[in-house]
């Protein structure tokens, strides 16, 4: 869980040109009495995890254009930014297959209006996921999903069915991502460096929903149980819709310690801090609209300089560096995460604090 060391510390970043993913990061933090502490990574944030084990991971939504769509050409250049990325991950960042990285689906996979049934999910899979992730750096590489609102227009259990691909991994309504990598010559007390993942179905807890009561009171028994019980040293919480549109996530994430919350349904990208918990919109697999949603009419991230993009993870021993990436895969804004156990945080210049 990120927590603010002073309740007014600020701060700045300047982000030079990047190179692969070695990006030089300075930024000054002004302490509560005013006095200014500088701090600058020569290095780069990420380049400080390039010698330790380390998992990465990316985090896209809003992605499935008709192919019809006036949409789809940037869905394509999003794609071909999160490929560019995964070249760019070393083959042996970690011990194991636990390392190798993969890619969170927040939801509305297939606009306008989900998916009918099995043969409607298989033509619309092949035209809409098939042909556009179709670089060799996809191959293998899992893509775990939930369900957003365009999606529930349609047969959810189609897309959760679905026997087509191997890469496709949507079990349920919410299901849990555990990754465990091995830290050579660990302690007795510590050997792993694990980061647990609960993908939930956000449309199920949304204040706005019609779902049974018995429903709704299972699915915050789920998470209940799972933030309760877990041990990672991160621990993320991905959805489709912003906690703000969920009272019971907005409740539950801070007393958990949560690391962070990830979600799409406004297509751009945004960073802000609300009860000590990292919140992340994704929501720009597509396009960038400033006038899709609410979140997005304020505090986004360079929302009239890019396509679209995605977020990328780059978790390691000490931090997590979260990256909100456009679709060339070129670096716009980076967010430092420590371990659930550090009482510490590293914001960056374009994060709101919100009360």
């Amino acid at each position: 869980m990120t927590i603010m060391t002073t309740p007014r510390r600020k701060c700045k970043l300047t982000t030079p040109p990047i190179a692969a993913l070695a990006l030089a990061i300075s930024w000054e933090i002004l302490a509560a009495d005013g006095a200014v502490n500088s701090a600058r990574i020569r290095h780069g944030a990420l380049r400080e995890l390039d010698n330790s084990p380390s998992l990465h991971f990316a985090a896209l939504g809003d992605w499935g254009a008709h192919p019809t769509s006036s949409s789809r050409n940037g869905q394509l250049a999003v794609a071909d930014g999160v490929a560019s990325w995964l070249d760019k991950i070393p083959d042996e960042n970690g011990v194991g297959d636990e390392s190798a990285p993969f890619i969170l689906s927040l939801g509305d996979n297939f606009y306008p209006a989900g998916v009918n049934d099995l043969d409607d999910m298989a033509e619309r899979f092949a035209d809409t996921f098939e042909e556009v992730y179709s670089h060799d750096a996809f191959d293998n590489v899992p893509w775990y999903a939930v369900a957003g609102n365009h999606d529930y227009r349609g047969n959810i259990t189609a897309q959760m069915n679905y026997p087509g691909s191997s890469r496709w991994i949507f079990p349920d309504h919410f299901h849990r991502v555990v990754r465990e990598v091995r830290i050579p010559g660990g302690n007795i007390d510590r050997d792993t460096m694990k980061v647990e993942i609960l993908a939930i179905d956000s449309i199920q807890l949304a204040d706005s929903s019609d779902i049974s009561l018995e429903v709704s009171t299972r699915s915050t028994q789920w998470i209940q149980y799972h933030l309760q019980h877990s041990d990672a040293d991160y621990l993320i919480v991905a959805g489709h819709y912003p906690a703000r549109m969920t009272t019971i996530l907005d409740e539950l994430l801070p007393d958990h310690r949560v690391s962070a919350y990830v979600s799409g349904h406004g297509h751009c990208q945004k960073h802000e801090i609300k009860n000590g918990v990292d919140h992340f919109i994704s929501g720009a697999g597509m396009e960038v609209s400033s006038h899709s949603h609410e979140e997005c009419r304020h505090g986004t991230v360079n929302d009239n300089d890019y396509i679209g993009g995605f977020l990328s993870f780059h978790a390691g021993v000490d931090k997590m560096v979260v990256v909100f990436r456009d679709e060339t895969g070129t670096e716009l804004q980076s967010v430092e995460v420590a371990p659930r156990n550090e009482n510490k945080h590293v914001g960056l210049e374009g994060s709101i604090e919100i009360a």
